[in-house]
């Protein structure tokens, strides 16, 4: 999880970002290809070229990868891993920096936070880092549809506790809060302990 939400029990590494992000993005060990196959150490690496999304812009950079031969003739690929650089390889082509993910996690746990506003603000960002001299050459962020899936494969590989801790009540207090959070359920679910978050 983001350092900003750690609880002090969190034994889940943490990765900032590597600055400068190497030209070569290398695949230590074998990597796993998004069907689960694992190339064996006899397949023969490839270098692929693949944008690394930022808060404030994209990198161009490269990627080493081993084909996959398990799935679709070989035209997917095991790529690294790269948390320990702070990069989320969602494909192998397309990536995204911990720091943008954690910053929309931030934004939505904060305040009211769609995808879509979030898209608009990172797309606006892009085009304020442009070069002074071509802003029309500047990359556009993706579409609000790809961020949406790019951050939920990012949560489910978040290693998440299921603890609440609070500084007054201690660890897994009997009531916890969410803030800005409105949760439904059928009404044939309302009893005297559970009811709706509007009864007073």
């Amino acid at each position: 999880p983001p350092r900003w939400c750690r609880m002090p029990g969190d034994e889940a590494p943490w990765f900032p970002l590597v600055d400068p992000i190497p030209d070569v993005l290398r695949l230590e060990g074998a990597g796993r290809c998004r069907c689960g196959a694992v190339p064996g150490p006899e397949v023969e690496k490839r270098v692929l070229p693949c944008v690394i999304y930022g808060s404030q812009r994209v990198h161009h950079r490269q990627v080493e990868v081993r084909p996959c031969f398990a799935c679709s003739e070989g035209r997917k690929f095991a790529g690294p891993d790269l948390g320990e650089l702070g990069i989320f390889n969602f494909n192998n082509r397309s990536m995204y920096t911990h720091e943008l993910l954690n910053s929309f996690t931030s934004g939505m746990t904060a305040h009211e936070l769609p995808f879509h506003a979030f898209v608009t603000t990172v797309d606006r960002a892009y085009l304020e880092h442009a070069g002074p001299d071509e802003p029309q050459k500047c990359d556009d962020f993706v579409s609000d549809e790809t961020f949406r899936r790019v951050w939920y494969s990012w949560r489910r590989v978040q290693i998440l506790g299921d603890t609440f801790g609070c500084d007054d009540c201690g660890p897994s207090p009997p009531t916890v809060i969410f803030d800005g959070l409105t949760a439904g359920f059928p009404g044939k679910y309302v009893t005297q302990s559970l009811t709706p978050p509007t009864t007073v």
